[in-house]
């Protein structure tokens, strides 16, 4: 079995571009075999971290995936966010303002209400800056699915993979938080993209 440790950089209210201090490299250190997964708003800095540690894949679980020179705050637009969550809130017939049922609907209740505890707004800092690199980094990248989510709708992220890496997501259970709802799949799928596996 192999146990995977989960690193959580400390999050800032400003961008952290290459330019800037890398405090998401500090847990990292000197590792090998590294798996980089990037979650949700992770998308925009997991390409980046690329370019200074040496990860064998990057997995995109759920990210947004920035096209360069987009700016965070642009990409909702440049994607047709909005109406993709239009349709899904359509689908659903529930209230987009019922942050429960948007990010952790699949998630275990007790589980899901202790994760509402620890969230936080967002700075609009980072929403502003243009994403630095000129092209997707040269690491072999997966995209997972959780093709339940009603934050970032199946479809609506089929297509922007499909568009923005030229592949064909892989799909696995769950809303936008899988790693909550769904850990051991989520294990088992990563440690099946280990290179040799």
């Amino acid at each position: 079995m192999t146990w995977w440790r989960w690193t959580c950089p400390a999050t800032t209210t400003r961008p952290v571009w290459p330019s800037t201090p890398t405090p998401w490299s500090r847990p990292i250190g000197d590792r090998t075999d590294l798996i980089l997964v990037a979650h949700s708003f992770g998308g925009f800095t997991a390409p980046l971290v690329c370019g200074r540690v040496r990860a064998d894949v990057l997995v995109m679980l759920q990210a947004q995936i920035p096209a360069p020179g987009e700016s965070p705050g642009e990409w909702w637009a440049n994607t047709g966010y909005e109406q993709a969550r239009r349709e899904q809130d359509g689908r659903d017939g529930g209230d987009p303002e019922d942050d429960v049922a948007l990010f952790h609907h699949d998630t275990p209740p007790a589980l899901a209400a202790e994760a509402q505890k620890h969230t936080r707004t967002q700075s609009a800092t980072p929403l502003k800056k243009p994403w630095p690199l000129a092209a997707w980094p040269d690491v072999p990248t997966k995209f997972l699915l959780a093709r339940d989510d009603r934050f970032f709708p199946a479809a609506y992220m089929r297509r922007i993979v499909r568009e923005r890496l030229g592949i064909t997501p892989d799909e696995m259970p769950g809303d936008h938080c899988p790693m909550l709802g769904h850990p051991v799949e989520l294990a088992d799928r990563l440690e099946a993209y280990r290179p040799g596996a």
